[in-house]
């Protein structure tokens, strides 16, 4: 039960302050923690002709196109991932709008009817998506005083952070459950770990 609410903190923590101090900061449009299943995309790395077609889906499901450079390294992550049989918590993308959009067929893409947005202009059969650039940061959340990764998880997170892609440690401590008095401490892996 701890490690529930612990997610939930965090969760809540990436959503209220460490996004907006992002967007802020570094000068993204977006920042949003996608904690899609990565383990769906295992058959998109055996197929013959690699599409990015498996990938761009959970960029729509945001609302958003992303463009080839951004694909290309969120399959890159999911790759690594996938190999190693690793799970994150989630991957944290970083969003920056380009002032160009991309029509999409509603039949095209399965995922544009699980759509979380509402404000997509809809032109008859086609949805319009802006399309974006940016960046992407795997996000850990672990509960406690001690909490640790696992050697695999440690392999794995040294292999992208030596690809360029950083982790996010987020780790919560409980204080008092009847005050509700919570630590969340956040940090951001650059080097090995």
């Amino acid at each position: 039960m701890k490690g529930v609410i612990g997610e939930q903190i965090a969760r809540s923590f990436i959503r209220t302050q460490l996004a907006p101090r992002l967007i802020t900061k570094e000068g993204w449009n977006t920042v949003v923690l996608s904690t899609n299943d990565y383990r769906r995309h295992r058959g998109a790395w055996n197929e013959k002709l690699f599409r990015f077609d498996h990938f761009r889906e959970d960029f729509i499901v945001h609302g958003v196109c992303a463009d080839t450079m951004l694909l290309s390294k969120y399959a890159m992550v999911i790759g690594v991932l996938g190999q190693n049989q690793c799970t994150p918590d989630g991957l944290l993308l970083k969003l920056r709008e380009t002032g160009r959009t991309k029509r999409w067929k509603k039949s095209a893409c399965p995922s544009i009817a699980e759509l979380r947005i509402r404000n997509s202009p809809k032109y008859g059969s086609f949805f319009e998506f802006p399309i974006v650039e940016g960046d992407l940061e795997v996000v850990e959340i672990k509960c406690g005083r001690n909490a640790k990764l696992m050697g695999k998880q440690k392999e794995t997170y040294n292999n992208l952070i030596a690809k360029g892609v950083p982790l996010r440690m987020v780790n919560v401590r409980i204080i008092s459950f009847d005050r509700n008095k919570f630590l969340v401490e956040e940090r951001k892996f650059k080097q090995f770990l």
